[in-house]
């Protein structure tokens, strides 16, 4: 037995070390990659368009459609982050016989990592800079949809099994029982992120900067998946936290998503002026005007939100009823089971 154990460790740090390598050589290869896109102009690939975002061409339909804005660091950034998820996935299950996440938790998880690709890079996001609707749809997939698909495949669960009862104890939970990390993840402050986040980034002069400097533009993305990651936080079972909601208090808290993007869609949708004057110069070839785009962004915000929001109640409602259900039935068989004992080993029992 200590010899298995001496051999399934050996492999586990040489696997480590093997994905150390292979993050040294992706980060090289991509900042070569973001180098070679920089100096050239782009190019074809059948119908697809590869570019940097810098270097977008001028929307044309449908070649609009086929168009991605590649920046190879942050793909790489993504592409690493999904590969330690599953590579944190291997290492916990290791020590358990019995599966600790279900396959189809991870699907959901990878799957949250590659929208937040195809968002962030894909058509989308090629034109996000000049319309906004885009930029609202990407802000609404970011925020919303995108951090409950990772969340499903409980990467934090995962991490903690994987890291190891002694680094647990030494490390990571002192972090965690920390005053002030347990007031950091408290729900209040996901609802207050999840509200101030778009608000200031769109009331602000932030935006409009964005258009223009593309750091600046990723860092808006992380941004809205951080924010959007801690909000879910608590209502995605599977992952680690301090603050078990009830299910009464997990709708109160999911109703928190309605005024907000209705408040969000107003302001887009009522002004007759176009808000950002860079938006209003620029060039488009097809599309809605700047005036209608803004009132589409605003429309997509209120009426996508509300939405949103009335799936995740109902969710949240059959959730909680199916939890009722499930107590009320293990009840009803203890009253049985115990209706059916000799009324000598009942007397007994008390």
């Amino acid at each position: 037995m200590a010899t298995m154990k001496a051999t399934a460790l050996t492999s586990i740090r040489s696997a480590d070390r093997g994905l150390f390598l292979i993050s040294l050589g992706g980060l090289a290869a991509a900042i070569a990659a973001t180098i070679a896109l920089r100096t050239g102009d782009g190019g074809g690939a059948g119908w697809i368009w590869v570019c940097t975002w810098a270097e977008v061409p001028p929307p044309e339909f449908p070649q609009a459609l086929f168009t991605f804005a590649i920046e190879p660091i942050p793909i790489f950034l993504i592409g690493l982050a999904a590969l330690w998820y599953l590579r944190t996935r291997q290492r916990a299950q290791a020590s358990h016989t019995r599966q600790i996440v279900s396959g189809r938790r991870v699907a959901a998880c990878l799957g949250g990592f590659a929208l937040v690709l195809f968002t962030v890079f894909g058509p989308i996001a090629s034109y996000d800079g000049t319309f906004l609707t885009l930029h609202m749809v990407q802000h609404f997939i970011l925020i919303t949809i995108a951090p409950p698909l990772i969340l499903l495949g409980a990467p934090m669960t995962l991490w903690l099994i994987a890291s190891g009862k002694e680094r647990r104890r030494r490390v990571i939970y002192p972090v965690l029982h920390a005053p002030a990390f347990r007031a950091f993840t408290h729900p209040l402050v996901g609802v207050f992120l999840f509200a101030a986040v778009p608000l200031l980034w769109y009331v602000t002069p932030a935006f409009e900067e964005s258009l223009g400097n593309v750091t600046l533009h990723f860092v808006g993305y992380a941004i809205f998946l951080f924010a959007g990651l801690h909000y879910w936080w608590p209502i995605i079972g599977g992952n680690p936290t301090r603050w078990n909601l009830s299910y009464p208090v997990r709708l109160l808290y999911l109703l928190a998503l309605v005024p907000i993007h209705a408040f969000l869609g107003l302001i887009f949708h009522e002004p007759d002026n176009v808000i950002y004057e860079q938006l209003a110069v620029i060039p488009r070839a097809w599309g809605p005007g700047p005036l209608l785009d803004q009132q589409i962004a605003g429309a997509i915000m209120f009426i996508a939100g509300e939405a949103l929001g009335l799936i995740a109640l109902l969710i949240v409602s059959w959730q909680w009823a199916s939890h009722e259900e499930r107590v009320g039935r293990r009840l009803d068989a203890a009253d049985t089971s115990n209706e059916w004992r000799p009324v000598a080993y009942r007397e007994r029992g008390r």
